[in-house]
């Protein structure tokens, strides 16, 4: 499954990475604990914003 991590995750990313993870390790850790969302086409816009916000 596609994620977006929201903060740092050692051995899988920094924040607003987009990663591949397996489904049982993105539904039961990095999203239940608020580590990261679903990368949706919606969700993958606002991390280009937020990037774009970023680098201002």
């Amino acid at each position: 499954m596609k994620v977006i991590l929201m903060r740092d995750v050692p051995k899988v990313g920094s924040r607003l990475d987009v990663v591949e993870v397996a489904n049982g390790y993105a539904r039961n850790y990095l999203i239940l604990r608020g580590l990261a969302i679903r990368a949706t086409p919606s969700a993958l816009r606002q991390r280009e914003h937020e990037l774009t916000m970023l680098q201002r």
